[in-house]
């Protein structure tokens, strides 16, 4: 009986006539190398791998055409010049890549190869398969454990962006083959958008392998067996070892977002930066103990404390059980470590029948002033990698620092609590596609009750109280905001003074103090308003001996959590802020006080406002 042949196998054009100009998925990252270690090495945390490699090779004369032969690459061609042809920005870059590639004749390769996981397992259509969730469907996703750092089915997306012919191959070792089945498995697949070969359309995705005829026309399934491992061979993808794992081979690796064109050498070396920078913790033997390894002209060994950079936090969190703590908790001498415990209370899960508190941990090291990334806190949860790194460059007089604020499953690895398993529940349904930020995301309100915004106003406020009181240097003729100023907060909407526009608004945990010849103010401002947006203008004033106002003074700078939009409007500033938003913390500095007007009291005026809501 002949062998089922290998081909490419494209999608039809539906009877509705409907296109696609790409990826959907393709818009919600960033297009640069940091981005794309985020998600590969996420995507194999996720399952729990014990070591990812990446390696980058370059093909051309007898090589390249070895692969291409295999690859049945006239057939592919056909489609990928028909997609070049295709006025969408995808189709433009597909023709540009391809128009370079043909006079050079070579290509760029990246391989990448996990070990320790559970590969591609599960059937062609199976409903809980891994193999079908990658290589397959759009938005899906089938992740290993409650803590993993994807939930959105997007992050795959980025294996097809960052190849020039959009086109992705796979293999696999599977730990649990199907019935008759045996390793390796193979399988390619294009994300092309629509496009026409020889009059006939296609919707645009298309996928390499054994031609099979199921109801309602052809598609290509999975090589496996013997055939898989000479297939394998020839596209160069063969694993070394018989760990389970996946091994892809992405064609024609560039970055999308860079004009320049960097050697095989300078991406590596990136790569391997960029794995460090968001992987360390991942990578530490107590947490999850990731190996990462990059090769272009070598191999090398991603060590984040190698990096200047990265090398404090590794510190800092390796020492955690020596830092100080409660009334010792005092940064004398570069180096120091301070430990502090945040509380966090949760709203109620819409499945559930109570409300979390727990605790977080923020860890502080003292910097040397000119060492990089100072006034940087990493955070991180259970997933091992680092969400982002906070700039709090902008709390002018602080000593320099680095800190980590290590939440869920993060805090304690290995002996999580109830606490901290629910507290990396809500900060996973609060990241964003990206998984870049904590934030409120439509799966917050999905999934929790009201009151997620104040979490993060109330921790990101804990933050900056415990930073100011680690950090702010002695300051001798420092002065208490008066108890004046504390009551002097007219809130409500402009014009109308009345106690129930004032109810609507609240500004809480109000402190101010006189620190190097400017005013600091601290503080978090709510609101009842659920179906607005709204605007809170800040000033501040000096004040005569009968509690007048005197003489206007300036602000000159103010930040808030989260980011809103400010607006300087003379000498006060604006906050914008929109739906969907009911509390912020604020953090502000006056300009410098004239020496006359030094020890006067002073008066701070906030009024909020309702905005449009159309």
């Amino acid at each position: 009986m002949p062998r089922t042949p290998l081909r490419w196998v494209f999608d039809e054009l539906p009877p509705s006539g409907a296109r696609r100009g790409g990826q959907v998925a393709e818009h919600a990252f960033g297009h640069g190398l940091g981005q794309f270690v985020r998600e590969v090495c996420q995507n194999a945390n996720d399952q729990e791998s014990t070591r990812v490699d990446f390696e980058l090779v370059e093909l051309e004369g007898d090589a390249l055409a070895e692969l291409l032969g295999a690859l049945r690459w006239p057939e592919l061609h056909r489609h990928l010049a028909g997609a070049g042809e295709t006025q969408t920005p995808s189709g433009r870059r597909l023709r540009e890549f391809l128009t370079t590639m043909e006079p050079e004749r070579r290509l760029l390769l990246l391989r990448i190869e996990d070990r320790g996981l559970m590969g591609l397992t599960g059937e062609e259509d199976g409903e809980r398969s891994h193999f079908r969730a990658l290589c397959k469907d759009t938005l899906f996703s089938v992740k290993a454990s409650e803590d993993a750092g994807g939930s959105y089915g997007l992050g795959k997306s980025v294996l097809w962006t960052f190849s020039g012919l959009s086109t992705v191959l796979f293999t696999s070792a599977l730990s649990e083959l199907p019935r008759g089945r045996r390793s390796p498995r193979v399988i390619g697949r294009a994300e092309l958008p629509y496009h026409a070969v020889d009059g006939e359309g296609f919707m645009g995705p298309g996928w390499f392998g054994r031609e099979v005829e199921v109801p309602g026309g052809l598609r290509a399934e999975s090589v496996w067996g013997k055939r898989a491992s000479a297939l394998a061979e020839r596209l160069g993808m063969s694993r070394a070892h018989e760990d389970p794992g996946t091994t892809m081979l992405i064609l024609g690796f560039r970055e999308p977002a860079r004009e320049q064109v960097q050697s095989p050498a300078q991406i590596a070396s990136e790569l391997a930066y960029e794995a460090a920078r968001w992987f360390w913790p991942a990578m530490e033997a107590d947490f999850r103990g990731l190996e990462l390894r990059v090769s272009g002209s070598g191999a090398t060994e991603v060590r984040a404390e190698g990096h200047a950079e990265f090398a404090p936090f590794v510190d800092a969190w390796r020492r955690r059980h020596e830092a100080k703590t409660g009334a010792e908790a005092k940064l004398e001498r570069p180096g120091d470590l301070a430990r502090i415990p945040l509380s966090v209370e949760l709203p109620r899960p819409r499945n559930g029948t109570r409300r979390t508190r727990g605790e977080v941990e923020l860890l502080v090291r003292l910097a040397e002033e000119d060492a990089p990334m100072s006034r940087r806190l990493a955070t991180f949860r259970g997933a091992g990698m680092v969400v982002e790194y906070r700039d709090f460059s902008g709390l002018s007089g602080l000593r320099p620092f680095h800190a980590i604020l290590a939440c869920g499953r993060g805090r304690a690895p290995g002996a999580a609590s109830d606490e901290d398993r629910m507290i990396d529940r809500f900060l996973r349904d609060a990241e964003p596609p990206g998984h870049d930020a904590w934030e409120v995301t439509p799966t917050i309100k999905d999934n929790w009750l009201r009151g997620s915004g104040q979490v993060f106003v109330h921790l990101w406020g804990s933050v900056h109280t415990a930073l100011r009181q680690l950090l702010m240097p002695p300051v001798q003729a420092g002065v208490e905001g008066p108890e004046r100023l504390r009551k002097r907060f007219p809130l409500g909407r402009a014009g109308r003074a009345s106690s129930a526009s004032r109810d609507l608004f609240a500004l809480r945990d109000f402190e101010a103090s006189l620190v190097d010849e400017a005013w600091r103010f601290y503080g978090s401002v709510t609101t009842e308003l659920d179906a607005q947006p709204w605007r809170v203008e800040f000033s501040l004033h000096h004040l005569a001996e009968d509690g007048s106002h005197a003489r206007d003074l300036a602000i000159e700078s103010l930040e808030t959590e989260p980011p809103l939009p400010l607006t300087q409007r003379g000498e006060a500033v604006e906050v914008t802020v929109p739906l969907g938003v009911s509390a912020f913390a604020l953090a502000g500095r006056s300009i410098p006080v004239e020496d006359e007007l030094r020890y006067t009291e002073i008066g701070l005026r906030v009024v909020g406002e309702q905005g449009d809501p159309g």
